[in-house]
């Protein structure tokens, strides 16, 4: 039952983002506007929305839940802090791989070779396409 009250509330959210998003000017494809990601996002998160709810409708499972780490959820959100604290002073790519490689551990991911390869090529990957593909200054 929970589950059907979260999501009707992503799709009440959904729904009014949506709405909101038709204030900005849409555009075309060829020349978008600054309402044409807002609103795509917003269609998107309500379809989502509904395809969840439908299939939550649909199933008549009891649903388990299970008992949550609070140790692991802790250390995450320090994680986070420290991330977005380092962020300015280390710089964008440097904060970012020690942060993937940090959540990595944190989840107990076995080895440290897949972690520092996924942690490095993630945190390239995103800085190359957004400082020289989109030309967006990153810190």
């Amino acid at each position: 039952m929970a589950e059907k009250i979260i999501t009707f509330f992503f799709l009440l959210g959904s729904s009014s983002y949506l709405f909101f998003a038709q204030q900005f000017a849409f555009g075309t494809l060829n020349s978008p506007k600054s309402g044409f990601l807002p609103t795509l996002s917003g269609i998107l998160a309500l379809l989502l929305s509904l395809i969840l709810l439908y299939n939550q409708l649909r199933s008549n499972k009891k649903v388990v839940l299970d008992k949550v780490n609070w140790t692991k959820f802790i250390f995450i959100i320090i994680g986070l802090l420290f991330y977005v604290s380092f962020l300015n002073i280390i710089g964008y790519f440097a904060a970012t791989f020690i942060f993937l490689f940090y959540l990595f551990k944190v989840a107990d991911t076995e080895g440290w070779l897949m972690p520092l390869l996924v942690s490095f090529s993630s945190s390239a990957i995103f800085y190359l396409i957004f400082a020289n593909y989109l030309s967006i200054p990153l810190p």
